[in-house]
């Protein structure tokens, strides 16, 4: 083995120095003008005072003096010059992000300290997060007319596939009315008239009512998704539970609707998507806070691969900014195979609580 030379020791021992906090490099630094000052002056002036002990000694003194001063000016100058370099540094960077350039990443160097590196770990982690929020910006006006359009054309298709053919059927039943002279067969079309426009006339309320569910305004959101979860079970035949705690008084209408489109989105992602046979949804209100959690044990999905310019990724999308809107926020916990648990929480306004 061979031993480290103290050549290769010093460059590990100077850059200990200059990553020392900026007050005890200044510290330092004086203290060894003051220190190297004494030992100067005090051998200068027993020198001088053995080779001429008849001379005055003030112009000794102020010749100190005027030496001290300028050497203190130079070392303090050159210490704090390369002490404030991380600062200029960051003061370059926030100019250029002024300037509006936002790919902009603070590297301090060698001189820095620990204090300037959590500074500067803190401005790069805020200039990221300011980056991928003006991305999601971007994207965000097309994925809000992508969900639109997804919205019209599946509306297009209920009105079409139920509405559309119910009423097609009706006149088709009533040429065949018009044509028939037999009162027993009449009577038979008139009944299926009947049937027909009772059938229309529940899938357009059904649509009418997935625009916007009058039961959420009369009853208030309690009600609203007990109701909507039935309709789900009933068209899925899915298992379901549901739990309602503490909604003695209504909520706001904003934070009603924003956590009824949230369980109303959940509750259809796992209908096209999850193949689930139990779903249970509980909505609690407690010390200030509304919660809806919504599990089933569906085939589920790793939501960190879920990309969001797909169907269920936008839907995720719109669900987290709908909360978002009320100071709220979406947890999903997922995997694949092992069903799926989303969890909504927001708080309610002082006012709202008693």
């Amino acid at each position: 083995m061979h031993s480290q030379s103290p050549l290769n020791s010093k460059p590990s021992i100077w850059r200990r120095l200059l990553r020392l906090p900026i007050f005890y490099k200044i510290l330092l630094a004086n203290s060894v003008i003051v220190g190297l000052g004494a030992i100067a002056g005090t051998v200068i002036t027993v020198w001088f005072a053995g080779h001429f002990p008849h001379e005055s000694r003030y112009t000794l003194i102020a010749f100190f003096v005027a030496v001290g001063i300028i050497i203190s000016f130079i070392v303090n100058k050159w210490v704090l010059e390369r002490a404030l370099t991380p600062l200029d540094r960051l003061q370059e960077a926030v100019d250029q992000v002024r300037r509006g350039q936002q790919h902009v990443r603070v590297s301090l160097g060698l001189v820095s300290d620990e204090q300037f590196d959590r500074l500067a770990e803190t401005f790069n982690q805020m200039l990221i997060k300011h980056e991928q929020h003006a991305q999601q910006m971007e994207r965000l006006p097309r994925q809000i007319l992508q969900a639109q359009e997804d919205e019209r054309q599946r509306l297009a298709r209920d009105l079409h596939d139920e509405a559309a053919q119910a009423l097609t059927s009706l006149l088709v039943h009533l040429r065949l009315l018009e044509r028939e002279h037999d009162p027993h067969r009449a009577q038979q079309y008139l009944q299926e008239l009947r049937e027909l426009t009772a059938q229309a006339l529940e899938e357009v309320r059904r649509v009418a009512l997935d625009l916007r569910p009058t039961i959420l305004d009369d009853l208030g959101l309690g009600a609203a998704l007990e109701w909507r979860v039935d309709e789900f079970s009933r068209a899925n035949n899915v298992q379901t539970a549901v739990q309602i705690d503490g909604l003695g008084q209504r909520l706001p209408r904003d934070i009603e609707l924003v956590f009824y489109r949230v369980g109303q989105e959940a509750l259809s992602n796992i209908a096209r998507h999850a193949a689930a046979q139990n779903v249970s949804v509980s909505l609690h209100r407690a010390n200030g806070v509304i919660s809806l959690k919504i599990t089933d044990d569906g085939r589920g999905f790793n939501p960190a691969d879920m990309p969001a310019n797909t169907p269920r990724g936008l839907g995720l999308l719109g669900m987290r900014e709908r909360m978002a809107m009320i100071n709220g926020s979406l947890t999903i916990e997922s995997n694949p195979g092992q069903g799926t648990r989303i969890v909504a929480h927001a708080p309610l306004a002082a006012t709202d609580q008693s």
